[in-house]
């Protein structure tokens, strides 16, 4: 029983520095410039996906028309507007 309790305070207090070392690196020019940086984000991407964790979509581009000069409305798509009803849905 005490090998046990003396492995799991050496994991403890292992895991505990390693954390604050970690926790100063990350503000570092090094830790910009490394190649650890993806080593590490590619390891959290496997282990969240073990237990169905995904990274959301990056934000969509947000697009605004401006209108020249004199006008009042932007341009049109130029394309033809859809039909209410689907294709499949005709009879």
């Amino acid at each position: 029983m005490l090998p046990v309790l003396l492995i799991i305070a050496a994991i403890s207090v292992v895991a505990l520095l390693a954390f604050r070392w970690f926790e100063r690196y990350r503000y570092t020019d090094a830790w910009r410039q490394s190649e650890f940086r993806g080593v590490a984000f590619g390891f959290l991407m496997w282990f969240g996906g073990i237990f169905g964790h995904r990274v959301p979509p990056p934000p969509q581009a947000k697009v605004e028309f401006t209108a020249r000069s004199g006008e009042s409305e932007p341009p049109g798509s130029g394309g033809a507007p859809l039909p209410d009803q689907a294709a499949h849905d005709k009879e």
